[in-house]
C-alpha cells in the first residue's frame, strides 16, 4: 500500500499499519546484532499532477535494538528514476530503538528541496535512502536503507467535468479541486492567490499546542483553560476561561514541534484562501508570559519557509504598554528589526511592510506616536512602514480624523453581530475612501467571553454569512477574518472541538466567491447545524449572576437551533427534537437556513426530496436543561465530516483525511 502525502506521520496515530513492517522484516531483525538500524518505512506524496512542484517526505524506523547517536546527522535523500533530486540533512536528535521520525526535504542538488514532474503523465521509480552517505557506519545492517515505490505524474485534474480524473479523490474533489468534504468545487489555490481582492486573518496567541503534552489528559488548554480550577482558580467563578479547544494532536516527538505544528495552522488557512496572518504582537519577550514571542516568531519562521503566505506584524496597543512613549516605540522598532528579513512580511509593491495597529487609540497614543515609529523605521532600520490602523468596531469620525497623517489604509476589529443594512460594508469603504484610505471590512463569526462577562448575539450562524454576502454585494476589495484562532473570545474560524468544521468551511465557500466574483456551483448536498447547549436564560446552579455574560449587541439573546443546507436542488428541510418535527420546503437550491426553537434533547437534521430522505444526521452536542457554568458559545457540526469513514479507515485506505474526520480528537498531520 501506497500513502498519499503526509499520512505516514498520521498513521501510527491512527493506528494504521505500517506498509514498511512485514513479519519477514521482523523476522530478519532477529538475527542482528545488537545496535541501531535505520530503515525507511514510507515516503510520500506518491502522486503528482504534470509539472507540479513536491517536496518528498519520508519516515525513518530503527529497527535495531540501541538507540542512534546523538548529534550525527540522520542523512535521507530522495531519487527519482536513479537521479538524486533532493534530501534531508537537518536531523541529528537521537532515535531511540523502534522509534520513528518523518523527515521532508530541506534541499537538494540544484539548491531547492523541490521536484518539478515533466510535463507528460506516466510512472516513475522514487527512492528514499536513509544515511546514504554512510554517517552512521557502525549500523547493523547497511543493505536495508534504501525504500522504493511508484511514483505516478498523472494528468491535470478537471475539477468541472463531472468526471474522476488527475488527482482526484471523487467527482470533482480531492486533492486539486479541494475536499469532497465541500459542498462545491474549489478552484485552486494559486487561482485564489493570484486575485486582486485579499483575505487575511488574525492570529492571537493560541497555537495548536501550548506545550506538547498528552491533550487527552494534561495539556495546557485543559489544565489552564478549560479546567474550571486552571490556573490556579482564576477562572474558576466563571467556569475556566474557554469552552472548547483547537482539534488537539497527539504528542510530537520532534524537537521542532511547534515550528511543525505552524506550519499545519499556515496550511489550513492557505488551502481556503487566506493569504496571510495579521500577527498579533506585543513583546519580543518570554519572561513570565507563556512564550509569546516564541509562538509569534515560529509562525514567522513557518510562513517564511513554506512561501506564498503573507505575515503582517499587527502591534496589540491594548496590551503594549512599558509604561511610556517612548518605551512602547522602543519596543516596536526592536520587534521590527527582529523580523526584518523574513521574507514572509508582506511588502507593498512600493517596497513598504505592511504593518498593522490594533486600537491605535489605546494609552491615549495620537498620530504623532506612530508619525516617530514610521520615522525611527526609516532612520534605524531601512523600513519604510504602510501603516493600518485596526479600529475598535468599525472606528469614529474622529479616529478617522486623527489618525489621517499616518494610517494608510483603515480597517476595523468589527462586531460579531448580523448586518441587517444593506450597503453596510460599502458605506465604510466610501467613508474611508474620503480620507484617501483603503477599507479592510472585519469578517467574524460570533464573539463570547466567559472572562469579560461579555457576549454578542450571533444567531447561529447567520452573522458570518450576512456580513460576507454584505461584503460581497457591496464590492469590498480586502478583509480581515477576526479571527483565525483566538479561542480566548470564541470567535475562531480554525476548526475547533465544539465550533467543529462548519465555520471554516463556509469561509472557503465565501471566500471563493469574494476572490473570482462568481457564486460556487453547489455539486454536493451539504448540510449545517448550529446551536448552543442550553437556553440562554438558564441560571447556572455553581455560578454567581454577578459573574454572568451579559449581552453587548445584537440582544435579546436568541434560543434557536438552525440548520443551514447548501443544496444542489430544491429540497425540504428538516429538524427534529423529540416527537417535533420542523420542516420547510425549499423551492431552489443554493444557501438555505431554517431556525426552530431549542428543545433539551439531541436534535436530528435532515434534507429530504420527494418524500424520500436524503441527508439525515445528529447533533453532536446535546442540550441540556441544567448546566453548572453558563456557556453561550454555538456548537456546530456537518454532514459532509460525519459521512466519513473513521480516522483509522481513512488511514488504512490512504485517503489523506484523518484530520477531516468528524469529531476526530486528534490534530493529525494530513
Amino acid at each position: 500500500m501506497v500513502l498519499a502525502a503526509g499520512l505516514t506521520a498520521a498513521l501510527v496515530g491512527c493506528e494504521g499499519t505500517d506498509p514498511g513492517w512485514t513479519e519477514e522484516a521482523e523476522s530478519s531483525q532477529a538475527g542482528l546484532a545488537d545496535g541501531y538500524n535505520l530503515v525507511v518505512t514510507g515516503v510520500s506524496p506518491t502522486t503528482v499532477t504534470v509539472g507540479g512542484s513536491v517536496t518528498f517526505s519520508a519516515t525513518i524506523q530503527n529497527t535495531g535494538t540501541a538507540a542512534t547517536p546523538a548529534g550525527v546527522v540522520h542523512g535521507l535523500s530522495f531519487w527519482v528514476n536513479g537521479t538524486q533530486v533532493s534530501w534531508s540533512d537537518t536531523h541529528t536528535a537521537s532515535l531511540p530503538a523502534g522509534g520513528s521520525v518523518t523527515l521532508t526535504a530541506n534541499s537538494g542538488p540544484t539548491g531547492t528541496r523541490l521536484w518539478q514532474a515533466p510535463g507528460t503523465p506516466g510512472t516513475h521509480t522514487l527512492k528514499a535512502f536513509v544515511d546514504d552517505i554512510n554517517r552512521m557506519p557502525a549500523e547493523t545492517n547497511e543493505s536495508d536503507n534504501e525504500y522504493s515505490v511508484p511514483l505516478t505524474v498523472a494528468a491535470t485534474a478537471t475539477c468541472s467535468d463531472r468526471v474522476r480524473n488527475g488527482t482526484e479523490t471523487g467527482v470533482d474533489c480531492g486533492p486539486d479541486c479541494g475536499p469532497c468534504e465541500w459542498a462545491f468545487t474549489a478552484v485552486p489555490r494559486a487561482t485564489l492567490r493570484q486575485s486582486a481582492r485579499k483575505v487575511y486573518a488574525h492570529w492571537h496567541y493560541y497555537p495548536v499546542s501550548i506545550d506538547n503534552y498528552n491533550p487527552t489528559t494534561n495539556d495546557y488548554y485543559e489544565r489552564g483553560y478549560i479546567a474550571v480550577n486552571g490556573e490556579g482558580g482564576t477562572h474558576a467563578a466563571y467556569g475556566g476561561m474557554m469552552r472548547e479547544r483547537p482539534l488537539a494532536r497527539r504528542t510530537r516527538p520532534e524537537a521542532d514541534w511547534r515550528l511543525r505544528d505552524a506550519k499545519d495552522d499556515i496550511q489550513l488557512a492557505a488551502r481556503i484562501g487566506i493569504d496571510g496572518f495579521y500577527l498579533n504582537l506585543w513583546t519580543d519577550s518570554d519572561v513570565n508570559n507563556g512564550g509569546v514571542w516564541t509562538r509569534a516568531k515560529t509562525i514567522v519562521d513557518a510562513a517564511s519557509q513554506l512561501g506564498d503566505f503573507d505575515i503582517v506584524p499587527n502591534f496589540d496597543m491594548t496590551i503594549l504598554n512599558t509604561g511610556s512613549a517612548s518605551g512602547d516605540q522602543d519596543t516596536m522598532i526592536r520587534i521590527l528589526g527582529k523580523l526584518e528579513a523574513s521574507p514572509a512580511l508582506l511588502k507593498r509593491p512600493d517596497g513598504k511592510f505592511v504593518v498593522g495597529l490594533f486600537n491605535p487609540a489605546a494609552q491615549g497614543r495620537t498620530a504623532s506616536f506612530y508619525a516617530t515609529v514610521k520615522q525611527r523605521a526609516a532612520a534605524e532600520l531601512g523600513m519604510n512602514l504602510y501603516l493600518v490602523p485596526v479600529f475598535l468596531g468599525t472606528g469614529s469620525t474622529a479616529l478617522f480624523e486623527e489618525y489621517k497623517t499616518v494610517g494608510d489604509a483603515y480597517a476595523g476589529w468589527g462586531t460579531a453581530i448580523p448586518v441587517t443594512t444593506a450597503g453596510y460594508s460599502g458605506g465604510l469603504k466610501t467613508k474611508a475612501a474620503g480620507y484617501g484610505k483603503p477599507w479592510i471590512h472585519p469578517v467574524s463569526s460570533q464573539d463570547f467571553r466567559p472572562k469579560d462577562k461579555a457576549f454578542w448575539e450571533a444567531r447561529n450562524s447567520l452573522t458570518l454569512r450576512s456580513i460576507w454576502e454584505n461584503v460581497i454585494a457591496d464590492g469590498l476589495d480586502q478583509v480581515q477574518i477576526i479571527t483565525w484562532n483566538d479561542q480566548h473570545e470564541h470567535h475562531n474560524i480554525r476548526p475547533s472541538t465544539g465550533k467543529q468544521w462548519p465555520a471554516y468551511d463556509m469561509t472557503a465557500y465565501y471566500i471563493q466567491w469574494f476572490k473570482t466574483g462568481t457564486r460556487p456551483t453547489i455539486e454536493r448536498d451539504v448540510l449545517y447545524y448550529n446551536h448552543r447547549l442550553h437556553n440562554a436564560s438558564l441560571a447556572p446552579t455553581r455560578q454567581a449572576s454577578v459573574d454572568l455574560a451579559t449581552c453587548r449587541a445584537g440582544c435579546p439573546a436568541t434560543n434557536d437551533v438552525e440548520l443551514v443546507g447548501f443544496l444542489k436542488s430544491a429540497g425540504r428541510l428538516e429538524i427534529t427534537q423529540g416527537a417535533t418535527t420542523y420542516g420547510v420546503d425549499k423551492t431552489e437550491g443554493g444557501v438555505q437556513a431554517i431556525r426552530t426553537a431549542m428543545a433539551v434533547g439531541t436534535p436530528t437534521f435532515r434534507l429530504k426530496r420527494s418524500g424520500a430522505t436524503v441527508v439525515q444526521f445528529q447533533s453532536m452536542h446535546p442540550i441540556v436543561g441544567t448546566t453548572e457554568y453558563q456557556d453561550l458559545l454555538y456548537r456546530a457540526g456537518g454532514s459532509s465530516r460525519a459521512a466519513l469513514p473513521s480516522c483509522a479507515t481513512s488511514c488504512v485506505n490512504g485517503e489523506a483525511r484523518c484530520l477531516l474526520c468528524p469529531g476526530e480528537p486528534l490534530w493529525l498531520k494530513r
